[in-house]
């Protein structure tokens, strides 16, 4: 009976440890895999500075911001007080966009919201500043639009308007609504 009782209390063990082994397992699992929300980041980050080059290997456009949202599931990005600055071939910056936020999604389209500003860093420009409440970069092509009112600042005339299409490389903004410009005339 002692022999008997000896292999009762042995499997009885190793049952037990099983038991409490497959228990630890699963919780950890638990812990490890948690349901993700879509409604939140899947990463976040401050202060991002983000460089992006051409396939010759020059700069083509530098992204800055003060706080950075990626969301995997949706597959975009959203930026807080981003900084835009597009360079030419040359190398030299040619245009800086600001706004209050922006997203980038997957196909580089780069929706820019809340006090948006272009500015030229180019004397020469006869095209020197455009404000809106928001706009669509194509950061490939540099294609700019807006649906919403414009105002364009240059070298001796000032237009109001709404709707703008425009491209950043080629230096042209086109008003396609409600136009009103005034020119200065030069001596």
């Amino acid at each position: 009976m002692n022999n008997a009782r000896k292999w009762i209390t042995g499997l009885l063990a190793v049952v037990a440890l099983v038991l409490i082994g497959w228990n630890i397992t699963s919780s950890d699992n638990k812990n490890a895999s948690p349901a993700s929300n879509a409604q939140s980041p899947t990463y976040t980050s401050e202060t991002s500075k983000t460089a992006v080059y051409n396939p010759q290997g020059s700069l083509a456009y530098r992204l800055v911001s003060e706080q950075v949202e990626y969301y995997n599931q949706q597959q975009l990005t959203w930026f807080i007080q981003p900084v835009l600055t597009t360079y030419d071939d040359s190398k030299r910056a040619t245009w800086v966009l600001t706004a209050d936020k922006a997203k980038l999604t997957q196909d580089r389209m780069l929706y820019l919201y809340g006090h948006v500003v272009v500015q030229s860093q180019l004397s020469d420009s006869r095209l020197q500043r455009l404000t809106t409440d928001s706009a669509e970069v194509n950061l490939v092509t540099q294609d700019v639009t807006s649906s919403d009112k414009v105002k364009l600042q240059g070298i001796g005339f000032e237009s109001n308007g709404m709707k703008l299409r425009g491209n950043l490389r080629a230096k042209t903004a086109d008003l396609l609504e409600k136009v009103n410009t005034s020119y200065e005339i030069q001596k």
